[in-house]
């Protein structure tokens, strides 16, 4: 009995089966086709009756006439000739042949690297890095620094450049050794290698750099940029204050009445030699005669 019930089971389904294709072979027509999207009226292409439609979201339509022109809109794409604006800037200073100074320049340093992680903004502002080393430290810097005899004009890669630092102006200054890295600016090397340049940043070994340096050079801050700007710090008091303006008159100089700057500036190239001039003479006049047990 069971085997005979398995028989009509099989017996069934062959039924069925040929029920559902002759359904389907006698219903199918081969001159359907799949339902055409109609382009829309908004489209910037303008159709007539002997046009071919261009669509980039459906097929191209064969036109009844031979003839048939194609008609497209301008478009309203135009191509920009303005190449964006990039600002290039020059951090600048000395490095002495002191173990602490080349350790805190090894942070500098690292912060420079920094910057080049944030595009576009490390693209917009192009930062280099050149440094007047005395000797021995030309030694101990980063093997990327490069002399500074290779730069040619300003380009669109960081780079870290070194110049040996003029034993001249460290016997110059052995009696206050912090104006060398003023008197570098001076120098033809520093001159020559800085002239191309939109910005300079003067900083101390021990100074680091922030991203936000990006930001406003691109005119990105709130607080927008003078010609110059020059870092401060709360260092002396009245007693100080006066004096320097006493001095300054003695000099024929006009004080401003600004106190407690530091030696970080940001200036144009022109304007940084100008006053790194102005500083060596200033501090030099200083040295010889306004300090020491011959000052009242």
């Amino acid at each position: 009995m069971i085997f005979l019930h398995s028989k009509r089971s099989v017996y069934a389904c062959s039924i069925i089966l040929t029920i559902i294709v002759v359904y389907n072979f006698w219903n199918y027509n081969p001159k359907q086709k799949y339902p055409f999207h109609p382009i829309s009226t908004e489209s910037p292409i303008q159709i007539s009756t002997d046009v071919v439609i261009l669509s980039t979201a459906a097929p191209i339509l064969q036109p009844k006439q031979k003839n048939a022109k194609v008609i497209v809109t301008p478009s309203t794409i135009t191509e920009s000739n303005q190449t964006p604006t990039v600002v290039h800037l020059a951090v600048v200073l000395s490095l002495s042949k002191q173990a602490s100074h080349i350790a805190e320049f090894y942070l500098l340093y690292e912060s420079w690297r920094f910057l080049q992680n944030f595009p576009p903004l490390s693209q917009q502002v192009v930062v280099d890095l050149i440094v007047f080393c005395e000797q021995p430290s030309c030694h101990q810097l980063p093997s990327a620094c490069i002399p500074l005899s290779y730069k040619k004009t300003v380009d669109m890669i960081a780079t870290c450049f070194h110049e040996i630092l003029d034993e001249e102006i460290v016997q110059k200054w052995n009696d206050y050794l912090y104006m060398t890295s003023i008197e570098f600016m001076l120098t033809k090397e520093y001159r020559e290698a800085t002239v191309d340049y939109d910005w300079i940043l003067r900083v101390d070994q021990d100074a680091i750099l922030s991203p936000g340096l990006l930001i406003g050079l691109t005119g990105k801050h709130p607080i927008k940029l003078y010609p110059m700007q020059f870092g401060g710090i709360g260092h002396g008091n009245e007693f100080t204050k006066n004096r320097l303006r006493n001095i300054a008159k003695k000099l024929g100089y006009n004080h401003s009445g600004i106190h407690d700057l530091c030696s970080a500036w940001l200036v144009n190239p022109k304007d940084a030699v100008k006053i790194a001039n102005l500083t060596t003479i200033i501090g030099r006049h200083f040295l010889k005669n306004e300090f020491g047990a011959h000052v009242p």
